[in-house]
């Protein structure tokens, strides 16, 4: 039964807005997959706070390119599905990643979008070796902190210093110990 020009329409918009919602793409054959496996891979991406669509490319380059976004064109081989990765995306890859070698060659990365840029499946299949988004925020945490610990024993040393030196006249003297 072909699909009305109202109903493609409904999908288009619903596509541009998982696509402003995402913060990449990732396409996927999914030849040969049953759809128990098909809800176990949804219900996986849900915990990591993405979505797997399976839409038309035709409707689905349509929607990108309304959207400004690049047409991975060269991975939409096959029967495909869409992933909508959230906000971290090594956590995202990393289910896909998974699930891709639990079912074999019935489900195969072939791209994406990242940004306005199109990844090949290996650009892909790299973002799941990313660390976590709490990794990566403690990283900037550490990088943001160093200088500031630096400064504070920078600002404390001259004032440590002195008090040492104090404490060793006091102890050659053989008097009570300076309170720090």
């Amino acid at each position: 039964m072909p699909i009305t020009r109202e109903r493609k329409d409904e999908l288009i918009e619903t596509y541009k807005q998982a696509i402003a919602q995402s913060h990449a793409i990732i396409v996927a054959e999914y030849r040969g997959l049953t759809v128990p496996k098909v809800q176990k891979l949804r219900s996986n991406l849900r915990e990591v706070d993405s979505t797997f669509i399976i839409a038309k490319k035709t409707l689905m380059s349509r929607a990108l390119q309304e959207s400004g976004a690049p047409v991975p064109a060269a991975a939409m081989i096959g029967p495909v599905g869409f992933a909508f990765l959230g906000e971290d995306l090594a956590a995202c890859t990393k289910v896909l990643k998974d699930f891709a070698k639990e079912a074999g060659e019935a489900f195969v990365i072939h791209g994406g979008v990242l940004g306005q840029s199109v990844i090949d499946a290996a650009g892909a299949v790299a973002l799941a070796d990313l660390p976590s988004r709490e990794v990566q925020l403690a990283q900037l945490l550490g990088a943001i902190a160093a200088p500031l610990s630096g400064l504070a024993s920078l600002v404390t040393g001259p004032h440590r210093d002195l008090i040492g030196l104090l404490q060793a006249r006091i102890d050659k003297e053989g008097g009570d110990a300076v309170a720090a």
